[in-house]
């Protein structure tokens, strides 16, 4: 068994074994993106006197990369071909059922918290070591409830950068 596995197991083999910490990590694998979200919209408009083009330019750039890094994700998922640890281990343990079992590797929860976290850094939003806190608690979850590797983050994470250095040279280009 490679360290990816064995890292996984170390830290599935706790689901079930505590009520409050399998809600603490579902919540982190399923809902804690969707705040962050909120999160990133709420700095974006509480970050300072900023005009209303500065507003549509930081929503709308979120909006165009986390959309490039999906596909990009997909792309990556479909070559690479990594199924779900659940599909590959059966005695993994699972607190739900994700969307799409096909694939794994890069994790798109990883890409989104971690794309909100870069281009808060990129626009320089408030707030943002509580984002960072919140992407570690998403990607601990999804390892924790049996959706992915803890290489898949990491995938994840290199698809956000890439993804935030690309709508970074975008923008210096168009402004």
């Amino acid at each position: 068994m490679n360290f990816n596995v064995s890292l996984f197991f170390t830290v599935n083999k706790l689901v079930g074994r505590n009520r409050w910490l399998d809600l603490f990590g579902r919540a982190g694998a399923e809902f804690v993106v969707i705040a962050m979200f909120g999160w990133y919209i709420g700095s974006v408009f509480l970050s300072g006197n900023i005009s209303r083009p500065a507003v549509l330019v930081r929503t709308m750039t979120l909006a165009v990369a986390w959309l490039l890094g999906w596909l990009i994700d997909l792309a990556i998922g479909a070559i690479v071909k990594e199924p779900r640890p659940q599909v590959k281990y059966p005695e993994t343990k699972v607190l739900f059922q994700p969307m799409m079992i096909w694939k794994s590797f890069p994790s798109d929860h990883a890409m989104s918290a971690f794309l909100m976290v870069f281009l808060s850094l990129l626009f320089g939003l408030p707030g943002v070591e509580g984002l960072f806190i919140m992407a570690l608690w998403v990607c601990w979850g999804r390892v924790y409830c049996g959706l992915h590797y803890p290489f898949d983050l990491v995938g994840g994470m290199t698809v956000a950068a890439l993804v935030t250095v690309i709508s970074y040279n975008v923008l210096l280009i168009l402004f």
